[in-house]
């Protein structure tokens, strides 16, 4: 079955539970079929949040009800565990489960067994997780074990997103990633740096070994080293649902204070250097997406450190620590 097919689906299953108006949320992936979803639900008073949605710590319902909705449809993701929202908005996540086929299942068993494995952790985001178990099967008659994983107040047994991987609980044998795109794969080599990593994509039939980029490495002791030499500092806050730390920042903020450093804290929904113009400090410590200090440091003018290599700068540990949310 074709995404679009799985798209129409499953708003077909949820059309019952919807109360007009509507609003909708789409990941960047599937912007392609924003005329699709319009068209179908056309008779819901839909409107649709245009602006980048990056998973379900971005959930809209405050926009939804300023707006007038009564039912926010989110695609693509499920619902974090303990994310407060609002009763006045319904909100229905329609996560999109893509089923493996036959070949898709052999292919990825085939690839493990390519690659030497006999013991290893198996890890996907929630569209596939649905296919866990299947291909755990399939791996049980080749004799290669999956190591169990945890279940987190954010993950299920086996999956990740591209901020938490902390429900791996085996740190030494293989990691093998099923499903497509870096985003996630990424965040599981920066946290297991000492574990070979897999990224099989059986959709386009891709198989291969992440090489742990030691370049990522250097540029983080080297934006550590530039923060040591700064008296002034930005702490960003997301306004996400799913990504407010303020309570962190504020820890942070007073830990700076106390070693005669400036900090002040800086918030907005969507973090962007372009946003942060005009604002007179010498560093950044990124409290909101893990992954903007680490994907999109290049971005910024001045350099941006995550809320755990503020660690480095109290000498408080040696050796980088990767930022999560979990």
């Amino acid at each position: 079955m074709s995404l679009k097919d799985i798209i129409i689906t499953e708003i077909k299953k949820t059309k019952t539970e919807i109360v007009s108006p509507l609003g909708i949320q789409i990941p960047e992936g599937l912007k392609q079929f924003s005329s699709l979803i319009l068209e179908e639900l056309k008779d819901y008073s839909p409107a649709l949040f245009v602006d980048p949605c990056y998973g379900a710590c971005d959930i809209k319902f405050r926009e939804a009800k300023d707006l007038g909705c009564k039912t926010l449809l989110h695609f693509g993701h499920r619902q974090l565990p303990g994310l407060k929202t609002t009763k006045a908005v319904k909100i229905i996540y329609v996560p999109l489960n893509f089923e493996y086929t036959n070949e898709q299942i052999d292919f990825i068993v085939s690839e493990i067994k390519k690659h030497g494995l006999k013991e290893i952790s198996l890890v996907t985001t929630v569209q596939y997780l649905s296919n866990i178990s299947v291909i755990k099967e399939e791996l049980l008659k080749a004799k290669i074990e999956v190591i169990e994983s945890n279940k987190t107040k954010r993950l299920q047994e086996h999956q990740i997103l591209g901020c938490d991987c902390s429900n791996l609980c085996d740190n030494a044998n293989p990691i093998v990633f099923v499903g497509d795109g870096w985003f996630h794969i990424n965040n599981v080599s920066y946290n297991h740096r000492k574990q070979e990593v897999y990224l099989i994509n059986p959709l386009i039939g891709q198989s291969e070994k992440i090489a742990y980029d030691e370049k990522f490495l250097r540029q983080r002791y080297a934006a550590v080293a530039r923060a040591l030499e700064c008296r002034s500092f930005g702490i960003l806050v997301s306004s996400k649902p799913g990504q407010n730390r303020l309570k962190l920042a504020k820890k942070i903020k007073t830990k700076l204070e106390k070693n005669g450093k400036i900090a002040n804290i800086l918030v907005s929904d969507y973090i962007n250097e372009n946003y942060l113009l005009g604002i007179d400090v010498d560093c950044y410590i990124n409290t909101a997406c893990p992954r903007i200090a680490y994907d999109d440091f290049n971005s910024f003018k001045k350099p941006i450190i995550s809320a755990t290599e503020i660690e480095q700068i109290f000498n408080i540990k040696k050796e980088i620590k990767i930022d999560q949310i979990s």
